[in-house]
């Protein structure tokens, strides 16, 4: 029986927010109020490619704390 991947996220200074499985989306939420979901799929323990881009898990939260943009499961 194979575990199925996990994508834990965590803001900046590595603080586990909460996890979603391999294949499944964020909700983004823009300053504006404006909403984006993102498909994330699993890349390492500490990576993920999100919406299309490569990312460390710690990269994207940095980004989005810099652009305002909060971010939870979907």
């Amino acid at each position: 029986m194979s575990r199925e991947r996990q994508i834990c996220f965590t803001d900046s200074g590595g603080k586990e927010l909460f996890s979603i499985p391999d294949g499944s989306f964020i909700k983004m939420v823009y300053g504006n109020g404006d909403e984006h979901f993102a498909l994330c799929r699993y890349l390492d323990e500490a990576h993920a490619k999100i919406d299309g881009v490569d990312y460390s898990i710690q990269e994207f939260s940095q980004r989005m704390e810099r652009n305002g943009i909060s971010y939870a499961a979907a």
